[in-house]
């Protein structure tokens, strides 16, 4: 598959996934008031802090529940790692793709924020889709592997559609059934495998990769030592 081929693919996805959202929760993204504030954020930390003026609204919180802010640090840090890889991808896209992520759980955050007992059912939610992000983790140390983008962009419209249908669920007033489809039921369920299948895809070509690196790097050594010891008996 060409460069181009791939950018067009994956450009057409995140523009589907958005007008998705958009026809599920009545909510443009790309035109949210806090759109603008992910892109002067520097660091996932940044980030987390913004997210965490709107966790402030929950009664929960401001008692010292901080499992709902916890749970969205690893969703967080790893989305922020691929905003600009992503952007680099689908450069035509007048905003960063992965940071879209983090308007919808704004978005989501907002809507829950006035409905009792919602805090647990978020948290249950974060941690959900935490766990499957938190084995991609590794990219927000090291170089991200350009044959993975593909995946990564599948991930994040996973992602982006469980917000959409929390999102929606929460304001048509249904939080308990919201709940217990989450706990395996109906259409979130079935996003949450689609992500849960997608980062173990993700994780079996990383140790693809790695086993590739580290033959690549015995075969190195195998081809000095070689010459190492050619090297010695000619001189002795």
């Amino acid at each position: 598959m060409s460069s181009t081929t791939l950018s067009s693919s994956n450009f057409r996805l995140i523009l589907d996934a958005l007008d998705d959202y958009t026809n599920q929760t009545g909510a443009d993204l790309t035109q949210n008031p806090f759109a603008d504030k992910p892109h002067s954020c520097p660091t996932s930390d940044a980030v987390l802090e913004l997210l965490n003026d709107r966790a402030k609204q929950f009664k929960e919180y401001r008692e010292g529940n901080r499992k709902l802010i916890n749970w969205l640090s690893p969703i967080v840090k790893v989305v922020h790692a691929f905003s600009d890889i992503l952007r680099e991808v689908v450069s035509s896209l007048p905003f960063q793709p992965a940071k879209v992520i983090f308007v919808g759980v704004d978005v989501l955050l907002a809507a829950a924020s006035s409905v009792s007992a919602s805090y647990d059912t978020l948290v249950d939610l974060f941690e959900c889709i935490g766990s499957f992000l938190k084995r991609l983790n590794i990219y927000t140390k090291i170089p991200f592997p350009s044959p993975m983008i593909d995946i990564i962009v599948k991930i994040m419209v996973e992602v982006l559609a469980v917000l959409a249908l929390a999102t929606t669920q929460i304001k048509n007033g249904r939080l308990k059934k919201f709940a217990k489809k989450l706990l395996g039921e109906g259409d979130i369920e079935a996003v949450l495998q689609r992500l849960d299948r997608l980062t173990q895809e993700e994780a079996r070509m990383t140790v693809a990769q790695t086993l590739e690196v580290v033959h690549g790097l015995v075969n190195n050594v195998k081809v000095v030592m070689d010459g190492a010891q050619a090297f010695l008996q000619h001189r002795f």
